[in-house]
């Protein structure tokens, strides 16, 4: 292990840092959140390209258990923001940690909004179009995300564990998988609108709310990485 990363980790599980060590566990618990509701959200997708009798029933049911999801998360966010008025934090500290958790939240709520706007979809233009856009690239992005999520988490666990520039590998990781959705966002948009003629409004706004909703999603994974990566170098500088 890096005599940085001792040193960063050395503080955060100091007796005098409760606060920062509080933090990374309920930072795990919200992204865990938000592993959950991925899953969930693929759930959804592979319902909806089912298309049978019970298909509406498991994407309404599914919807709800993501917004439960989201508001177990709000209760984290909550509890976070009273630890850090209450001084429980240093105030540098503080202000990292505010722009992590609100981008982790960033990520659940994205997700929730994804699992509304995909039951809209489904129920308002259930079409062969776009089914076959759920079941290709949506769905391909989707899974994209849980791993860049599984990745972000295990970059979490293993602050202490792994060198700097072992970190920062995973962290390139994730931002390749980032690469990867934006490219396939770009596929998907050229398609979207070459077959726009034969599209209905709604298809097409629907469609379009996805991709750049389960981009945004990737865009917060990535950016949560980065931060880690430059709180790392910070405490080690």
């Amino acid at each position: 292990m890096s005599r940085f990363i001792k040193d960063f980790w050395g503080r955060i599980l100091s007796p005098l840092y409760v606060g920062e060590r509080e933090f990374i566990s309920k930072l795990v618990t919200h992204i865990e959140l938000s592993q959950r509701a991925l899953s969930i959200l693929e759930e959804m997708v592979l319902s909806a390209v089912e298309n049978n009798s019970v298909s509406k029933t498991r994407v309404s049911e599914r919807m709800r258990e993501i917004a439960a999801l989201e508001r177990e998360g709000d209760e984290i966010v909550r509890q976070i923001n009273d630890s850090v008025l209450r001084g429980a934090v240093p105030i540098t500290t503080a202000s990292i940690m505010d722009t992590i958790l609100n981008k982790s939240d960033d990520i659940l709520d994205g997700i929730h909004v994804l699992s509304r706007e995909l039951r809209r979809t489904y129920y308002l233009c259930n079409t062969e179009p776009v089914r076959k856009f759920l079941s290709e690239e949506f769905l391909e992005m989707l899974r994209i995300g849980k791993e860049a999520l599984k990745m972000l988490l295990e970059i979490i666990n293993n602050l202490d564990r792994k060198s700097f520039s072992d970190i920062r590998v995973m962290v390139m990781g994730i931002q390749k998988l980032e690469e990867e959705v934006d490219d396939i966002k770009d596929s998907a948009l050229d398609k979207l609108y070459s077959n726009a003629k034969d599209l209905t409004y709604v298809e097409f706004m629907s469609s379009m709310s996805l991709i750049f909703g389960i981009d945004d999603v990737l865009d917060s994974i990535k950016d949560i990485a980065y931060m880690l990566l430059t709180l790392i170098s910070t405490y080690g500088a």
